[in-house]
């Protein structure tokens, strides 16, 4: 009986290896990370100092074909901070309520800080500060987010920007 409970289990086992090969051959996503990541607004820069892991690293393994390992998966969950099953893709592609709402009010309080290191009257900054405070008090882990990136992205000598990786074709858009 009990080769017979291991040859069932064996059964399953090929039968799942055999659905991950055909999704990966179909081309079909095998997560939704970089979905995930950048409805919550969270650059690769930020992922790699909360991971320890190389920018090219992450940017290969948030290819929605890219099969990970379960601990890299975990990572990427502590990373942006959301349920992991918000990483796994499933048929439903929207993220549940609780994620949702947590982008909304990360975007909402780089943006209060951002207006809070311009200078403006003191009225709107006592204001911006009122509002820093209350969104703290419905959600304490944004005490730590800061504000909108004021200049561009720093990167290493061996990074290029966007326009570097996709042109932009001048004498196709007819400027003379």
């Amino acid at each position: 009986m009990a080769s017979v409970t291991q040859n069932s289990e064996s059964d399953e086992d090929f039968e799942f290896e055999e659905r991950r090969v055909r999704r990966i051959r179909k081309g079909m996503p095998l997560h939704r990370i970089a979905d995930v990541r950048q409805q919550q607004g969270v650059s690769l820069r930020t992922v790699s100092r909360r991971t320890g892991i190389d920018v090219s690293v992450l940017k290969q393994q948030e290819l929605p074909s890219c099969d990970m390992k379960l601990s890299d998966l975990y990572l990427w969950q502590q990373a942006l901070d959301v349920p992991i099953q918000n990483l796994l893709q499933d048929h439903d592609d929207e993220l549940s309520d609780e994620t949702q709402t947590r982008a909304s009010m990360v975007k909402l309080m780089k943006t209060v800080v951002a207006l809070s290191e311009v200078s403006s009257s003191p009225r709107v900054a006592r204001l911006v500060m009122m509002l820093r405070e209350q969104l703290v008090g419905m959600m304490p882990e944004l005490e730590t987010i800061g504000g909108w990136p004021s200049y561009g992205t720093r990167r290493s000598a061996d990074q290029v920007g966007k326009i570097a990786e996709n042109p932009i074709d001048l004498y196709n858009l007819g400027i003379d």
